[in-house]
């Protein structure tokens, strides 16, 4: 019984854990990407990434975050992306309740080179055939 019980406790982290892979990372802050939440939209594709921070970042209204969530709107011919919606969490990898929820509606999008920390999430979205 007790075994049982350690396990229904682990369900919802291994849940919430399961679905990001690294894409990429730079100095101090890693990217991943959920590639389950991969969709083709009429714009493009639209997806959601995960970058967690090693120190604390400031959200636009001064409070410190550890990670963000967001998704995208993925451009592979002009190789861009749109940021929509941008979640802040207190704790690295989206633990802890959201500070705050952001959502935009007319964003410019930014061009993802080689060096850029979302050219995996690119790869990885641009290669997946929904």
């Amino acid at each position: 019984m007790k075994i049982l019980c350690a396990l229904l406790l682990l369900l919802p982290w291994a849940a919430e854990a399961a679905p990001w892979t690294k894409t990429g990372s730079d100095k101090g802050s890693t990217l991943y990407i959920d590639k389950s939440s991969i969709r083709k939209s009429s714009e493009g594709r639209k997806a959601w990434t995960l970058h967690t921070f090693s120190k604390d970042q400031l959200t636009p209204d001064g409070n410190p975050y550890r990670s963000v969530r967001a998704q995208h709107l993925y451009d592979c011919e002009a190789r861009t992306i749109t940021l929509k919606t941008q979640l802040f969490y207190e704790q690295p990898m989206a633990r802890g309740e959201a500070l705050g929820t952001y959502k935009f509606e007319a964003y410019d999008p930014e061009e993802v080179s080689g060096e850029n920390l979302y050219a995996g999430a690119m790869k990885a979205v641009c290669s997946k055939r929904k």
